[in-house]
């Protein structure tokens, strides 16, 4: 029991206000097990002062975001779920000249200007030390994904389908889902904008996010923020799809309100790999010259600092010697950095060969 409380209280829709919760809850329902009824429950005081939080920052704040403006557009690193999103970010952060959102940011994306001084004694009790799916770890200023933040300002993102699974669903996420429609599409933009402007408003610096969400969304962000730069890193699949199986299940098990999740198979993990691969090699051709770069996973962590001059060179970016000597000092703290390990049958090598067969011959990634 102390087990389910403790999770309970680090659950991912943590710092939602009170209004979004229950549109959520309303809309997707909520399962009458006592563990999800004490997951909805331990979010509903953060939450109610979430709604006294946006009140004091509108007033305080709203004149000066919506003047602000933001000079250059960001860095946004895209990719699959687990073929190296983060450790890419990582690295880059270590050059000053940028920034990202940070775990209480994204926590409290509609009042963080106010109050992030009261919430990060409160998230320093209550965050976890390092992510449950990996050994990466956290902190409430630490960098973390922009989608997160987006479900809590009421944006359509197919992130909800963590938080309230539905077992009529044949699928995990359709590709079609990550843009938005109509209205949906005018508050998802909005919402950006806002949030970026708020970072801005706080750092004065170039926002870099990392988000594999954005990854069908390449367009559409070209769209609202013109000269966006992209960074796509690929990862052999042997080591994605098991990898963000198991990420999925995690999320799902530690963070859902209601039952019905359907653990994704082999086939299904590949064919999304598949889908967000042949959705970059297509829009990537209608960006403007130096607003795209690619990585292989396995290249960058042989060589980080090339690599990295590589990708600055195609973006347009400065390298300094300052972000040189900041990687490889961050390299050496990470070297015993362990990493999970899955163990795939022939049979589920041969499934994600057949679906992904161009992607492994377009990176030179052997079959085994």
């Amino acid at each position: 029991m102390n087990k389910v409380i403790s999770k309970a209280f680090t659950n991912l829709l943590l710092g939602t206000r009170f209004i979004i919760l229950l549109k959520l809850v309303f809309k997707n329902g909520i399962g009458l097990n006592p563990k999800y009824i004490l997951r909805f429950l331990s979010l509903v005081p953060i939450s109610l002062l979430s709604e006294i939080f946006i009140l004091v920052e509108k007033i305080k704040f709203n004149r000066k975001i919506k003047q602000t403006r933001i000079e250059k557009p960001p860095v946004i690193i895209i990719g699959h779920w687990r073929s190296g999103t983060t450790f890419l970010h990582q690295l880059i952060l270590q050059d000053n000249q940028f920034t990202a959102p940070t775990v209480v940011q994204v926590i409290a994306p509609e009042h963080f200007l106010f109050s992030t001084k009261y919430y990060i004694p409160i998230l320093k009790v209550l965050l976890p030390e390092k992510r449950p799916m990996d050994e990466v770890e956290m902190a409430p200023l630490g960098p973390m994904e922009d989608e997160w933040a987006f479900i809590r300002m009421g944006s359509e993102t197919p992130l909800v389908k963590i938080f309230f699974p539905l077992a009529k669903i044949k699928t995990l996420f359709d590709i079609q889902e990550f843009i938005p429609q109509g209205k949906k599409l005018v508050q998802w933009k909005k919402n950006m904008l806002t949030l970026l402007k708020k970072i801005t408003l706080l750092t004065q610096k170039q926002i870099i996010l990392k988000n594999p969400f954005h990854t069908p969304r390449i367009l559409l962000l070209a769209e609202v923020l013109p000269g966006t730069r992209f960074i796509h890193i690929v990862r052999h699949p042997y080591k994605i799809v098991p990898s963000a199986i198991y990420t999925w299940n995690i999320m799902s098990e530690e963070n859902a309100f209601k039952s019905g999740w359907k653990k994704p198979t082999i086939d299904e993990a590949a064919r999304i790999v598949d889908e967000f691969w042949r959705s970059v090699n297509e829009n990537k051709k209608r960006l403007k010259k130096n607003e795209f770069a690619e990585v292989k996973y396995e290249d960058l962590e042989a060589d980080p600092v090339e690599e990295l001059k590589r990708i600055y060179k195609e973006l347009n970016l400065e390298f300094s010697n300052q972000f040189e000597t900041s990687v490889i000092q961050f390299m050496e703290e990470k070297k015993n950095y362990k990493k999970n390990v899955f163990n795939l049958t022939m049979e589920e090598k041969n499934i994600i060969e057949k679906k992904l067969s161009h992607y492994f011959k377009a990176y030179n990634y052997e079959i085994q």
